[in-house]
């Protein structure tokens, strides 16, 4: 079978769109490692500045946190659009190669899961790819309000029953997952037995789909594929120029929207505001539907951007790190691993948030020189082209064709 695409269908902005992403994705995995990985009080980070810290971390919080995941997962929907789009136009069986690119996926995603980062993404997103599927045949409509619903709809329920059920108080599972933080904190900070390391993770990740808000999790995420699927419907990334307006209004529009929603709650904390409890839902549900919003006002504002020669060049990088985002993600675990962790450098204790952004453009840089030097030499990403030799069943080409 002929693969869908080669370098030269890629599109740039989309690759682009992707890096940025990518960034953020590393950015925010650390940025929430203490409370998630270990308990938050043993990621003091920079004790001697404080209000550095206080003001790194609010800023990181407002403009990235969960923006980056809702980009990836809607650039996904988009993908898994083209990608049918250009299997089909050929005459290709699309749903077997597809199945086969998300088996493969989830496979990678598990082994990435248990052997070295407990945050991994890619097993969520081979699951819901599978359900995204049944979508295919839906109407432009269908797939915006679908997509609605399961990223902001489901979350809230889920959280308006936890409210329900245990009102004033922690759901049930959060307990069980600050006791397994606690427990792994040992040899997360000073390095230990590795095979109870990799025995915690799938415990943690069972624990996780095994509670309401596992499902929601899950929600969250085809919905924001269903999302994606949307704007591949709408056309506008198959030709930016022709929409490039469009975008320049959704930037102008989407970004100020979702920092004004986002400030909303910060605002109330500082002027001692309770709301009620039909608004407390509310605001409760701004969080998805924020994260989503301001992740179409980046994308939009890439793609203007895109359109300047001069910021092209510049933001070329970015196209680099995206068109490897696979190879990139995968190796910014080993990070996490070996100069976080207790089984490498240790650094974890002082990763508060301005060392956390500090590191994030340290590796991503050198992220980007990497993928650089590497396309200027070869047709994929080192995982890219296994994982598309896989998909395809047919070797595909390991150097970059001559000009």
């Amino acid at each position: 079978m002929t693969p869908t695409a080669t370098p030269q269908d890629r599109i740039d902005e989309l690759d682009v769109i992707r890096g940025f992403a990518l960034f953020g994705v590393m950015w925010m995995n650390i940025f929430d490692i203490g409370g998630f990985i270990v308990p938050e009080d043993m990621v003091p980070g920079l004790t001697a500045f404080p209000v550095l810290e206080k003001v790194v971390g609010f800023a990181s919080g407002l403009v990235m946190h969960g923006k980056a995941q809702a980009l990836f997962s809607i650039l996904f929907g988009f993908g898994f659009a083209v990608m049918m789009d250009r299997i089909e136009a050929r005459g290709g069986r699309g749903t077997v190669v597809y199945l086969r690119r998300l088996t493969i996926l989830l496979a990678v995603g598990i082994a990435h899961l248990a052997l070295l980062w407990l945050g991994d993404i890619l097993h969520a997103y081979a699951l819901m790819g599978f359900l995204l599927l049944a979508t295919r045949r839906w109407s432009a409509p269908w797939l915006l309000v679908a997509g609605l619903v399961f990223a902001w709809g489901v979350p809230t329920l889920v959280w308006v029953y936890f409210q329900l059920t245990s009102p004033g108080a922690p759901p049930p599972f959060a307990a069980q997952f600050d006791a397994a933080a606690a427990a792994r904190a040992p040899w997360i900070l000073n390095g230990g037995s590795y095979p109870a390391f990799v025995v915690d993770n799938l415990r943690s990740t069972v624990v996780l789909y095994a509670n309401p808000w596992g499902a929601a999790f899950l929600a969250w995420i085809l919905g924001r594929f269903l999302i994606g699927s949307w704007i591949h419907r709408q056309g506008w990334l198959q030709d930016p120029q022709r929409h490039l307006v469009g975008f320049a209004i959704a930037a102008a529009t989407l970004i100020p929207l979702g920092l004004m929603l986002q400030l909303l709650r910060p605002i109330m904390n500082t002027l001692d505001l309770q709301a009620l409890p039909w608004f407390t839902v509310f605001l409760r549900g701004l969080g998805p539907m924020t994260a989503v919003i301001l992740a179409l006002g980046y994308a939009a504002l890439i793609v203007v951007l895109c359109r300047i020669p001069a910021m092209r060049r510049r933001l070329s990088g970015l196209g680099a790190l995206g068109r490897m985002a696979l190879t990139n993600y995968l190796t910014q675990s080993l990070v996490y691993f070996f100069v976080l962790y207790g089984f490498g450098l240790g650094l974890l204790p002082w990763m508060g948030p301005t060392l956390t952004l500090a590191l994030s453009l340290l590796v991503v840089g050198l992220q980007i020189a990497f993928s650089r030097w590497w396309l200027a030499r070869h047709a994929y990403g080192p995982v890219e082209w296994l994982w598309r030799w896989g998909t395809y069943g047919v070797k595909p080409a390991w150097r970059r064709p001559a000009p």
